[in-house]
């Protein structure tokens, strides 16, 4: 999984840090607990902290003028938050909020890993990689959400999450998935009813089978041809 894209990421953090400074870090700080719907920050919070997540769930989303919630990502064990702070952002421009009951995160002030990047090279490798998808990620959502519509972004959806995180199986691609229907509308900023529906009809037509813990796209190249006249048409 080394290809991530702006819905889903799960790069383990943990194994790229050098284990004898994080557990150093760790006893003097010990994982903090929350239950869903908690807060980790919300948007124009200072950038104090570098948050890796344990376990659990995150969502990351903004509101617009108008009070409306738009989701970026969602985060699980290994990711990080509050990397952009490394490159001087001192407001978060989100807010990230705990989807699952005991979520665990660990907290590292901004200077401790910007003390990593200067002395652990794998790490700052990380994060300048991550720093560089972070906007990748942003283009790509601006792009689905302004110029196509929502079946031609569930479809695209789920080429883009095969083609990252999908294995060949019986012809077509099996996905392992922690998301519901709920996130998965959120993410391609649609209702819930219109994400169901779309997805029970890919479904009949027998182009994908969906259950809360894997997506089986039956085929792929079939489903990819339903959505390529539209995208010459925009690009």
């Amino acid at each position: 999984m080394e290809t991530k894209i702006w819905y889903l990421e799960d790069f383990d953090f943990y194994k790229i840090l050098c284990p004898f400074k994080l557990e150093d870090h760790i006893k003097k700080h010990p994982n903090k607990i929350f239950k869903k719907h908690e807060f980790l920050f919300m948007e124009r919070d200072p950038c104090q902290e570098i948050i890796l997540i344990d376990k659990g769930k995150v969502k990351v989303g903004h509101y617009d003028h108008q009070g409306n919630e738009h989701v970026i990502t969602f985060l699980g064990k290994g990711e990080i938050l509050g990397h952009m702070a490394l490159l001087g952002e001192s407001r978060h421009r989100a807010f990230a909020e705990v989807m699952e009951d005991g979520t665990q995160v660990c907290r590292m002030s901004v200077e401790k890993a910007r003390g990593l990047t200067r002395d652990y090279v794998p790490f700052a490798l990380e994060m300048n990689r991550r720093i560089g998808n972070h906007i990748r990620k942003l283009e790509r959502r601006i792009e689905l959400l302004l110029c196509k519509d929502t079946k031609t972004r569930l479809i695209e959806f789920l080429l883009d999450l095969g083609a990252d995180y999908g294995r060949p199986r019986d012809g077509g691609i099996w996905i392992s998935h922690n998301l519901t229907q709920s996130d998965i509308a959120a993410l391609l900023g649609a209702s819930r009813k219109s994400a169901s529906l779309l997805l029970n009809e890919l479904e009949n037509e027998g182009f994908i089978r969906f259950d809360r813990r894997s997506i089986f796209i039956a085929e792929p190249k079939r489903l990819a041809s339903m959505v390529s006249g539209q995208t010459a048409l925009h690009s």
